[in-house]
């Protein structure tokens, strides 16, 4: 019997939101408009980005998918204090 699949699958290059669908190597812009980094891949409900230390951004904190762009809300991130770890 094969082992079950890790969520994360190394294969994967773009993975369905409710925001729309985001694809490895798309840049992530934050709500003021900074670069924050391009994504390497996507591993529950966190998006990795590329990068030493694997920062990584919330699902929950994607405004919207605009061509090669991943927009994230100026809400800030929907998860602090809900029980996410460090």
């Amino acid at each position: 019997m094969p082992p079950s699949p890790s969520p994360f699958d190394p294969v994967e290059t773009s993975w369905p939101t409710e925001s729309g669908v985001v694809k490895k190597g798309m840049t992530v812009i934050g709500a003021e408009g900074e670069v924050l980094g391009k994504v390497d891949h996507v591993d529950g409900q966190e998006v990795v980005l590329e990068g030493e230390g694997s920062p990584f951004v919330t699902i929950s904190e994607i405004d919207g998918v605009d061509g090669d762009r991943v927009l994230l809300s100026p809400r800030g991130d929907a998860t602090f204090g809900l029980g996410a770890e460090p």
